[in-house]
């Protein structure tokens, strides 16, 4: 009987173990020799890419957080409001002092903590190595106490919350930073969900799950950005299934990309503005006149309507229309070239025998700078090149491969320039690095002694109602001056592969990979 019963065991077993190798080889089969449990994985497109991974190194941190590698200690919501993100809290103590309470459960990638000392440690080294930081942060010292931080203004800084936003202002770790020494710009030690795998300058940037994060862990294991800077290469790259987002999608591409059904075209208004800046130092440029004539020879409305089919606004002044402080009270420039003609006959400038304007042996004839990273500028600049004609002004276009690296250079006569205006939502940012005399971002060398007055107004003045009064005086000043041509104020389009999921367009344009980035099977 014990044998019968032994018997039966053994044949159970036997079976059991048969279909389990049964199953194992439909697993086998299916999965093609991979582990039973795939890494989730994303690719993604883009048309820009950082000069290094050291978030506190010029622009760079606009990367590092849209990698989901980095974070500040307050972010940009999306409806422009600040929310805490690596700050638990913060209070004003006063006009010059802030104290910021840190998450106490917060740690680097390499496992340490964020502590007030950290992060203290961090903000210093920011404004050591950062241009725009000193001008924007306004720190005279800070103190830490446990995960606590008090900060002291050298003077009033009513945006200095907000300026905390700007990707600048990333938490490193600066132990590691001062250890790892150059290897830090290519494998930063950061807080973000995600931490780098590996960096190619230029070519990709590949994270992985960060494991030790403080938040919700991702639910990504591993995402690859490829820097495709041409349109027309990156929409290929999305059908052809190599990519699965892309940003800055040309508007003309979006029905091609949709009908498929295997994509979305995601498009929402940003604070960005593209226009064009003067060197107000060039000859022909320095003349006011001039700078006014080309304002009023472009046609603002045929190059959102016509020229970009409806994906922009018509701008007025610098900041996009639906900002508190936008343009909607100002006054811009209308289209009138037969104005714009008088006005340079006026000023002395006559058409020679080719029918470009001269004025004691200088022809008005200028290089603009452009770049192919947004698709529309090369087309609006084109359009622009014919108007300028018709009141017989010649334009040159020159194509570049890194337009800020031109620009900060100097050396040139004009650009059109695509420019997030106000990213941390608050006009102090673009007063104080762009067109404050002597800013980190002044290409155009504009300087105006009532705008600088006004900006330095503006860093003391507490009230939303004046500081939105003050900041449209100051858009006043600089469209008197024409020292821009303000274009129009573009919506940002982004392609996305119907399977991804979590991912939203912010009009900081900070954000884009977080911890809820999905892919479904």
């Amino acid at each position: 009987m014990k044998l019968k019963n032994h018997f039966i065991i053994f044949i159970t077993i036997g079976t059991l173990l048969l279909s389990m190798a049964g199953c194992g080889q439909n697993v086998f089969k299916k999965s093609g020799h991979k582990e039973k449990t795939e890494k989730k994985t994303l690719t993604i497109g883009l048309a820009q890419w950082p000069g290094n991974l050291d978030p506190a190194d010029n622009y760079n941190g606009w990367y590092v957080i849209k990698y989901g590698i980095g974070e500040t200690l307050v972010k940009i919501g999306k409806d422009m409001k600040i929310e805490p993100w690596l700050a638990e809290s913060w209070t004003q103590v006063d006009d010059v002092t802030w104290k910021i309470k840190i998450r106490d459960n917060v740690t680097f990638h390499n496992g340490a903590k964020v502590t007030g000392d950290a992060v203290k440690a961090s903000l210093e080294r920011t404004v050591k190595i950062n241009k725009r930081a000193p001008q924007l942060l306004d720190i005279a010292s800070i103190e830490a106490n446990g995960n606590e931080i008090t900060v002291k203004n050298n003077h009033p800084n009513p945006s200095f919350i907000s300026a905390l936003t700007d990707p600048f202002a990333v938490i490193v770790d600066v132990t590691a930073a001062n250890t790892m020494g150059e290897e830090f710009a290519e494998k930063p030690v950061l807080t973000g969900p995600f931490k780098v795998k590996d960096y190619v300058k230029d070519i990709q940037v590949v994270v992985e799950k960060n494991d030790v994060y403080w938040g919700d862990k991702a639910k990504l294991d591993e995402v690859t950005f490829k820097y495709i800077p041409d349109s027309n290469t990156r929409v290929m790259a999305l059908q052809a299934g190599e990519i699965q987002v892309a940003n800055n999608i040309p508007v003309e591409s979006t029905e091609a990309i949709t009908k498929t059904g295997n994509y979305q075209v995601v498009g929402a208004s940003s604070v960005r503005t593209h226009m064009i800046i003067f060197n107000v130092n060039k000859p022909g440029l320095d003349d006011i006149n001039v700078r006014k004539a080309i304002n009023m020879a472009i046609n603002r409305e045929d190059l959102a309507d016509k020229v970009m089919e409806g994906s922009g606004i018509p701008a007025v002044g610098p900041f996009p229309l639906v900002l508190p402080f936008g343009g909607n009270e100002l006054k811009g420039y209308d289209y009138r070239p037969e104005e714009a003609k008088k006005l340079l006959d006026d000023a002395g400038w006559k058409p020679g025998p080719d029918n470009i304007r001269q004025k004691n042996g200088k022809k008005l004839e200028f290089t603009v700078l452009c770049y192919k990273n947004r698709p529309e500028l090369p087309i609006l600049l084109e359009t622009i090149q014919g108007a300028l004609k018709d009141i017989g002004i010649r334009i040159n276009i020159a194509n570049v491969e890194n337009i800020t690296e031109a620009l900060m250079k100097g050396d040139f006569d004009a650009a059109i320039y695509s420019l997030n205006t106000a990213p941390t939502g608050d006009p102090q940012y673009l007063l104080e690095t762009m067109f404050r005399t002597g800013a980190n971002s002044n290409f155009g060398k504009y300087s105006n002694s009532r705008l600088d007055f006004l900006a330095d107004q503006l860093k003391t003045t507490f009230d939303t109602r004046e500081r939105n009064s003050i900041a449209r005086e100051a858009q006043q000043v600089v469209l008197n001056d024409a020292a821009f041509a303000f274009l129009v104020y573009p919506k940002s389009y982004m392609a996305i592969s119907n399977k991804v999921k979590g991912i939203v367009l912010s009009p900081s344009e900070y954000y884009m990979l977080n911890s809820d980035v999905t892919v479904a099977p």
